[in-house]
């Protein structure tokens, strides 16, 4: 039976020899939205319809952890960014940039939000609130989503502009990681209030962003935020892509545990992560999505062998996944 205390006693350092099976990255599918009642895109605006949604994972197959939200968009929603609501089987989107019209990006305005004022806006506060109905239920290990400034600033500009800005204006980029990051540190701080562990995405895949401007993009304001979010909960990030080469530096910014897209070399993976916690190890859309649940099981069971100490999909898992794929991975050690 799969229990929070296993995944506390790893993160405080006991990790032992249990790996148990856990989603702490998007869980929400149709499945799972059918079987409660509790929608897409109606479950990413509605506080009590995204904790029904998110307490599926544990209620129909039987994971110890419960996550929140389902996407990415809060921050550039309270930013005043465009956003795409999505559909049953879409995550919400970045519609339009606010901050970067028809290509230029913009200097940071000086009425930008507060921190206060970001938190306490609508889809901060709605993440909030559902937190605080998950939190109720002690036995489930909940964890909550807040994105890292790069990802911020990714969805305010657009990541092709972002890119560009970074190598022709690197100090107007550097400008707006600074701004946001104490937003982001603070709605840390207060999901910590409600949640075991926050999970921080980061885009720092060195498809997107060099690795020779990491220490001056992720070293310099993610850091940040891990603080606000060990104020009162443990602290993991995640970042899709290819991140071998800075693996190590990325498992090195005060965080817990760490969530990375290992397929193209897990074992080079597992060496250059070191010590930290490791989560991961099962491929969301190739064996979740597109395969079987004796395939799940064998890549589950292949994670753990590997050492990856929380077995995991290492992305969001996909909306059209089947509910005996879901089923076969709660309980691959029973198999």
């Amino acid at each position: 039976m799969n229990s929070k205390d296993e995944i506390v006693r790893i993160f405080d350092g006991d990790k032992g020899d249990s790996h148990p099976p856990a989603i702490f990255t998007q869980t929400g599918t149709v499945g799972q939205m059918d079987a409660c009642g509790a929608y897409w895109p109606d479950a990413n605006f509605d506080a009590g319809k995204m904790a029904e949604l998110a307490l599926q994972t544990n209620r129909m197959f039987g994971f110890a952890t419960v996550r929140v939200p389902f996407c990415i968009t809060v921050d550039a929603d309270a930013f005043g960014c465009g956003i795409y609501p999505g559909s049953k089987d879409a995550q919400p989107s970045v519609e339009t940039f606010r901050y970067c019209p028809e290509g230029e990006v913009l200097d940071v305005p000086e009425d930008l939000l507060t921190p206060e004022e970001f938190v306490t806006s609508k889809r901060p506060s709605i993440v909030k609130d559902a937190a605080d109905m998950l939190a109720k239920n002690e036995d489930l290990f909940l964890v909550a989503a807040v994105n890292g400034p790069m990802a911020c600033v990714n969805n305010l500009l657009g990541m092709e502009n972002t890119m560009m800005a970074l190598m022709m204006e690197p100090e107007k980029m550097y400008s707006w990681l600074k701004a946001v990051t104490p937003h982001l540190t603070e709605f840390s701080r207060v999901l910590s209030e409600s949640a075991d562990c926050i999970m921080i995405i980061e885009e720092a895949s060195s498809e997107f962003t060099p690795p020779e401007y990491f220490d001056d993009v992720f070293g310099a304001y993610t850091p940040k935020v891990i603080e606000g979010a060990h104020k009162g909960a443990f602290c993991t990030t995640h970042t899709c892509g290819e991140t071998l080469d800075i693996a190590d530096r990325l498992c090195s910014l005060g965080q817990d545990g760490v969530s990375l897209q290992t397929d193209s070399d897990p074992e080079a993976y597992i060496q250059a992560m070191g010590e930290t916690i490791k989560l991961g190890g099962v491929e969301p859309v190739a064996t979740l999505l597109m395969k079987g649940p004796n395939d799940v099981l064998a890549q589950a069971r292949q994670a753990a062998e590997r050492g990856f100490d929380i077995v995991t999909p290492e992305c969001g898992v996909p909306p059209q996944t089947p509910n005996e794929n879901l089923m076969a991975l709660a309980h691959y050690r029973e198999h």
